[in-house]
């Protein structure tokens, strides 16, 4: 067969449609901010003696109908993945999240004034508590991850995370 013709093969069939953007379902339209960039942000413990760089990401699978996260802490050894989907029984977006070391989440989506919140139960080994993550987007194209939880009685903040786009997939 000609190099051409195979070449032409190759791209359309097999490669270009995993290249190309999916569209995201109405029902997880409120994710979008997040999606097809690599966000890159500064992890400090609480009491600002130490500081982890670490990532996330978002992207679009099956048809518009998931969004998968990724994020890492290399100097942690913390990886994590999960999905963000549309439960039909709640009516609303619905997360869950697993950490390399059994820890797991799993909660619900809203949005408020244009922040996304993520509030739900994660469980340790050992103890599950309550959690909220709030996402809020800053005019200058950067985003602030905002931790509660009340694992040891009252709500308490966790960390503040303030990430930037380090990379940007194109549509």
């Amino acid at each position: 067969m000609n190099k051409i013709i195979k070449t032409f093969l190759v791209l359309n069939i097999f490669l270009l449609p995993s290249i190309k953007a999916q569209t995201i379902s109405d029902n997880l339209k409120v994710l979008e901010p997040l999606l097809n960039k690599t966000w890159v942000g500064e992890l400090k413990a609480p009491d600002g003696s130490e500081a982890y760089e670490t990532t996330q990401t978002y992207s679009v699978l099956w048809d518009g109908t998931v969004v998968k996260f990724t994020g890492s802490t290399p100097e942690l050894n913390a990886n994590s993945e999960g999905y963000f989907y549309w439960d039909r029984q709640e009516q609303k977006v619905a997360v869950i999240i697993i950490n390399n070391k059994g820890i797991y989440q799993k909660g619900f989506v809203t949005v408020e004034d244009g922040k996304l919140t993520s509030c739900g139960t994660i469980s340790f080994p050992e103890r599950t508590f309550d959690f909220k993550n709030i996402f809020e987007f800053t005019n200058d194209g950067k985003l602030i991850d905002r931790w509660f939880q009340n694992a040891f009685g009252s709500w308490m903040a966790g960390h503040v995370i303030k990430f930037k786009v380090s990379r940007q997939e194109k549509d």
